[in-house]
C-alpha cells in the first residue's frame, strides 16, 4: 500500500528529480542521425548507472542497432511474494533530431526552466515520461527498501527511427523480459483535462506507419532549362503530379484497396469521446491553424484518432539555396508516410503503394524506393486486469479516472509486444497536446511531471493489492 512516506518523498526531492531529468536531456541522442551515434550510447549508459544505483540488475544489451537498456527486481529488492505478478515497463531514451535548430528560443539540448515548463527535445517525448517511472521506483525504494511488486524495465535507443531491430530483440529475449509478466506498461502518450483537471488518459488504440523515400530519376546530370525545358521529363514537376494524384477531391488516399478492412466508428465510442471536452479551435490553434482539413464525412477528432492518412513529410531535389538557377534536376524525392488504422495491414500497404507509383506516367524517369520500416496499428482492450489499479491510482491523484481515448501517432513495438511477447499493453499518458514533440520548443510541464511522478508511485503500490 502506497503511504504518505512516498508523497511525502517525492515531495523533497522534487528538485533532485529534475536535475536528473535536465541531466538526461541533456544529452543528444539523436537515434536517426549516426553523427550523433557516441551521445545514444552515453544516454544509454546514464540509464544503466542510474538503474543499477537503485539496486535493480541493469545491463545495457545489443540489438543489432542502438542498445537497448534492461533491469529486472532482484528478489531482495521486491517486497511481494515469490510468484507475484510483475510487468514490463517500456519506455525509449532517443529523440527526434532538432531540426530546425533557428527555431529553438533556447538551445535544444541546453534545458531550460521558464513558464513552469522544462524545454529541451526529449523532455516530454520519452525521457520525462520515463523519468517519471524511475521516480516512482526511487519514491519506494528510498522509503521502504523494497519495491511493492516486481518489474522489468525495456529502455531502447531506436523508437525515433522506427525500432526497427527491437523485434529480433524481443525474440531474443523473450523469456526475460516476460518472466512473470502479465502486461506491458508504456508511458509515452498524452494526458487529457476533463473537467479542467490534468488527468492521465490510457490510450487504447494507436495507428500504423508505413515510411517511404521515393526518388524519381531522370537525366543524368543537372540540365539548363533554357536549352532543355519542355523536350524532356522533369522528374521534379513529374514527382509532384504524382503526389498530387495520391488524394482525390474528398481528400481521400486513392491507392486500390487502401481503405479495405478499416473498422468504422462506433456509436459508442462517439458518445463516449463527446464527454471529453475535445476542441477542434484550440486543437488547430495550437498549431497556427483555423481551418480543419482532411478526409470528407469525418470530424477532425475522428481523423486524429481513427482514421488512416497519407501525408508528404518533404521534399528535395534540384536547385534550393538563396537566388536563381535555371536547371531540370537530375532527380527528385520525397518523404511519404501513411498512418494506418486498426485493420490496415502495413506490408500489403507498403506493395500497394510501390505498385501504383510504378504504374503512374511518369515520361521514362525512373523510381528508387526506401522503405523505412512498417508499424502495424493497435487496439487494445480496456478491461484488462490491471486497470482497475490504474483506475484507482489515477482518481486518487486526480479525482478523476483516466481519460478513454485513441491516438493517432505510433509506437511500433507496442503491436510486437502483443505478437512476439504475448503481452497487451497499456498506454498511460502524462505528455499535452501542445509539448511540441517532434518540433522545436518541446517542452514537458513541470505540473505534468508532478503528475506522472504521483500517479506511478500510487500504481505500484495498488498493483501489489491484484
Amino acid at each position: 500500500m502506497p503511504s504518505n512516506a512516498q508523497l511525502d518523498f517525492l515531495a523533497a526531492d522534487a528538485p533532485n528529480a529534475l536535475e536528473r531529468l535536465k541531466a538526461l536531456v541533456s544529452i543528444p541522442s539523436v537515434s536517426a542521425d549516426p553523427a550523433y551515434t557516441p551521445h545514444v550510447h552515453k544516454a544509454a549508459e546514464w540509464l544503466r548507472q542510474t538503474l543499477s544505483d537503485l539496486g535493480l540488475d541493469a545491463r545495457v544489451m545489443p540489438t543489432g542497432g542502438h542498445p537497448a537498456v534492461v533491469a529486472t527486481t532482484p528478489g531482495s529488492l521486491c517486497s511481494a511474494p515469490a510468484g507475484t505478478p510483475g510487468f514490463l515497463y517500456y519506455g525509449h531514451y532517443d529523440v527526434q533530431p532538432p531540426d530546425p535548430t533557428d527555431l529553438w528560443t533556447t538551445p535544444p539540448f541546453t534545458p531550460t526552466m521558464r513558464d513552469g515548463c522544462l524545454f529541451a527535445r526529449g523532455a516530454s517525448d520519452d525521457k520525462g515520461q520515463v523519468s517519471c517511472f524511475l521516480q516512482a521506483l526511487r519514491a519506494w525504494i528510498k522509503t521502504v527498501g523494497k519495491l511493492p511488486v516486481p518489474v522489468t524495465l525495456l529502455i531502447e535507443g531506436e523508437e525515433e527511427c522506427g525500432s526497427v531491430g527491437l523485434g529480433s530483440f524481443l525474440k531474443e529475449q523473450r523469456e526475460l523480459l516476460t518472466r512473470g509478466n502479465s502486461f506491458v506498461l508504456v508511458c509515452d502518450t498524452r494526458s487529457w483535462d476533463i473537467d479542467g483537471v490534468c488527468t492521465p488518459a490510457v490510450t487504447y488504440a494507436l495507428r500504423g506507419l508505413v515510411y517511404f523515400d521515393i526518388q524519381l530519376h531522370g537525366p543524368t546530370r543537372d540540365l539548363h532549362s533554357g536549352v532543355f525545358g519542355g523536350t524532356l521529363a522533369n522528374p521534379a514537376t513529374l514527382l509532384t503530379r504524382v503526389l498530387g494524384r495520391l488524394f482525390d477531391d474528398q481528400n481521400r488516399v486513392t491507392l486500390p484497396g487502401f481503405y479495405d478492412g478499416v473498422a468504422p466508428v462506433t456509436d459508442e465510442e462517439r458518445a463516449r469521446w463527446a464527454k471529453l471536452g475535445f476542441s477542434e479551435k484550440e486543437f488547430l490553434a495550437e498549431a497556427g491553424v483555423t481551418v480543419p482539413f482532411g478526409e470528407a464525412g469525418f470530424t477532425t477528432l475522428e481523423r486524429h484518432w481513427v482514421r488512416p492518412a497519407c501525408d508528404v513529410n518533404g521534399l528535395y531535389g534540384g536547385y534550393q539555396k538563396a537566388g536563381a538557377k535555371t536547371v531540370i534536376p537530375t532527380f527528385a524525392g520525397a518523404k511519404v508516410s501513411f498512418r494506418l488504422a486498426p485493420g490496415q495491414d502495413p506490408t500489403r500497404i507498403a506493395r500497394s503503394f510501390e505498385t501504383w507509383l510504378r504504374g503512374q506516367n511518369v515520361g521514362g524517369c525512373t523510381w528508387k524506393f526506401q522503405q523505412f520500416g512498417e508499424a502495424h496499428p493497435v487496439q487494445t482492450p480496456t478491461n484488462l486486469p490491471a486497470m482497475a489499479a490504474v483506475r484507482r491510482a489515477t482518481k486518487a491523484v486526480t479525482g478523476h479516472e483516466p481519460a478513454m481515448i485513441r491516438e493517432g501517432a505510433t509506437i511500433p513495438v507496442v503491436a510486437e509486444f502483443k505478437q512476439i511477447l504475448s503481452l497487451d499493453t497499456i498506454l498511460l499518458g502524462f505528455g499535452r497536446e501542445d509539448d511540441c514533440i517532434h518540433s522545436p520548443n518541446e517542452r514537458f510541464r513541470l505540473a505534468n511531471f508532478e503528475l506522472g511522478c504521483k500517479t506511478l508511485t500510487l500504481l505500484l503500490g495498488e498493483l501489489a493489492k491484484g
